[in-house]
């Protein structure tokens, strides 16, 4: 076990190397303490550790208590973890993020900005979200623009959700955040999830979060992000992506095929037998109650019933499959990694093709407001939902959003 001395010599070189990394001034002066420390009784230590947190300037000790304040020598009035000084006990010291990565709602949008949209999302007020690896930007519908943004501790966005009370839930490589989506502030972290490396985001019926992780499932509370189950032994181990049928089962798609879940008892109620060996990497839920499955190789129709694969979409067996969007015509869209198809689930024939995306590679799809929306590895398309006949068979997307290189 490590001992004090060496406990606080690991914290303290961790401080130094963001000090430089922040760019907060020159750090030489710094050295001869740290040398001394190293070669200090651990009595001595103390009182050399005691002057380095001075002149680090990043903590501030509180000798009739057991916390720490940061960014301030005596407790603030208002003390929030992510604004200003913050309230933090010393076992807590290593769990808090920096200052220097408070979040915020923005119009200086920062550039250059990653291209692929990762996430889409309208919230309870109309406002239309983009999940990119630079973090979530507002869009305007009409023209395209970006007109807010909002930086997170971690840009990479991976899944976004809003929940009943009109928080957003963004979730990265690193973590999932609860934010506030007018001012940007991060109301939560959840903290105790199967890993930090968040797939997927879902709702169920009594209103909590499911978070679909590299490692597994975890329901927490959407008031204080608080875990309330988890599930580690699922086929394939990561959740790839869910979605909630009419009954309120949840769908999971994993490296290793799909599986029916109960939400209310956390239990696997039933594993589907033809997708099993298969990356399920999209799911869509038809209005009738039907399932559709993607792999990379197929598009798979499953009765929520029997829980058996009953056809398939024969035109694209063979593609990369990573985006399904149904509709209320009993059609089915389909993004693959070299395009976007329109499909006749009764009959398995594609209606339609789209061409000029943004690109090629699909990322994700959302029906609203009469129009397709398409995530691209490089910038927002959208199409209309429905078509003419003379339109058929090949139609043309518009570009909304893409940054100019």
């Amino acid at each position: 076990m490590l001992s004090t001395k060496r406990r606080l010599e690991k914290t303290l070189f961790a401080k130094l190397l963001t000090k430089v990394m922040a760019g907060c001034g020159s750090v030489a002066s710094l050295l001869p303490l740290l040398i001394a420390i190293s070669f200090a009784s651990e009595s001595q230590a103390s009182l050399k550790i005691s002057q380095l947190i001075t002149k680090l300037g990043v903590l501030q000790p509180n000798k009739e208590t057991n916390f720490w304040w940061r960014g301030a020598a005596a407790p603030p009035k208002i003390a929030s973890p992510f604004y200003g000084a913050a309230l933090i006990t010393k076992t807590q010291l290593n769990h808090q993020p920096q200052p220097n990565h408070s979040p915020s709602v923005s119009n200086q949008l920062p550039l250059p900005l990653d291209y692929r949209i990762s996430a889409t999302l309208v919230d309870d007020r109309g406002r239309f979200w983009v999940g990119t690896w630079q973090g979530l930007l507002q869009i305007d519908q009409t023209t395209g623009q970006a007109i807010a943004s909002i930086a997170l501790p971690n840009s990479t966005v991976t899944a976004l959700i809003e929940d009943r009370r009109g928080f957003f839930w963004v979730g990265t490589t690193s973590g999932l955040y609860q934010i506030q989506p007018s001012s940007g502030k991060i109301e939560n972290r959840a903290l105790q999830l199967a890993s930090s490396r968040v797939l997927s985001l879902g709702i169920d019926r009594a209103g909590f979060i499911w978070v679909g992780t590299d490692q597994g499932l975890t329901r927490i509370s959407p008031y204080n992000g608080e875990t309330y189950a988890r599930i580690l032994n699922l086929p394939g181990t990561a959740a790839n992506v869910m979605q909630f049928d009419n009954s309120g089962n949840m769908w999971v798609g994993t490296l290793n095929g799909l599986v029916k879940i109960n939400p209310g008892t956390a239990q696997i109620t039933a594993r589907i037998p033809f997708v099993s060996g298969q990356i399920v990497q999209a799911i869509a839920m038809e209005p009738s109650g039907k399932v559709w499955a993607g792999t990379p190789r197929n598009v798979l129709e499953i009765n929520p019933k029997t829980n058996q694969a009953i056809a398939r979409i024969n035109p694209v067996t063979g593609k990369d499959i990573v985006a399904l969007a149904s509709n209320k015509n009993g059609e089915l869209w389909i993004g693959m990694r070299d395009g976007l198809v329109l499909a006749n689930t009764y009959n398995g024939a594609i209606k339609t093709s789209v061409f000029n995306l943004p690109s090629t590679s699909v990322l994700n799809l959302l029906i609203h407001n009469k129009y397709v929306w398409i995530g691209t590895n490089d910038g927002l398309g959208k199409v209309a939902a429905t078509f003419k006949p003379k339109e058929l068979p090949k139609v043309d997307a518009t570009t909304v959003y893409k940054v100019s290189r």
